[in-house]
């Protein structure tokens, strides 16, 4: 979890949904969405905070180019209600939507991450989840059960920490 440390003090310069098609989900809590950063001193680098794969727990950041194939926030929830009922006749394959200019990621962008927090249970050493925190915001990165679902104080409002309040108390710990 040391990596996540040097996130502390970025600025935001762009913003990105990346997203894992729905095809076929019920819910929209279903859909695997984690968010791209992309800061000012590495220009052409997507840093996406996310699920690791192997374990669907842990967090994790990787790291990727800047996409070249961008779909632009307005088709975000048409396309996901055409994979949901498996209308979308695009090919199957990770979806990128630049929303650095959409109002809903305003308190975002052009900001600093002022802490890092891992979300946990407590008497377990392993965090599942992690919340990246702005001045006026946060982003929550958790776990479903086909990846990673994200949510802000203005998007995608899915309370997915209920899930993990069922397993037992839930525990925050700074990264410092």
């Amino acid at each position: 979890m040391e990596i996540f440390k040097e996130l502390r003090n970025q600025e935001v310069e762009k913003l990105f949904l990346v997203v894992w098609p729905p095809l076929g989900e019920e819910k929209e809590l279903d859909i695997d969405i984690s968010f791209g950063f992309v800061f000012p001193q590495n220009p052409d680098r997507l840093c996406v905070i996310t699920t690791d794969k192997e374990d669907m727990w842990t967090p994790c950041l990787r790291f990727e180019g800047i996409p070249t194939k961008v779909h632009s926030w307005s088709s975000f929830a048409s396309r996901m209600n055409a994979w949901m009922k498996s209308e979308c006749e695009s090919d199957l394959e990770t979806e990128y939507y630049e929303v650095t200019d959409v109002q809903e990621f305003s308190n975002i962008i052009a900001s600093k991450i002022q802490s890092i927090e891992f979300v946990g249970l407590e008497n377990n050493p392993e965090p599942f989840g992690v919340k990246v925190v702005f001045d006026n915001d946060y982003i929550l990165s958790t776990p479903i059960s086909d990846g990673n679902t994200v949510e802000t104080s203005q998007f995608n409002k899915n309370d997915n920490l209920l899930n993990f309040e069922r397993m037992g108390t839930l525990e925050i710990k700074s990264s410092d």
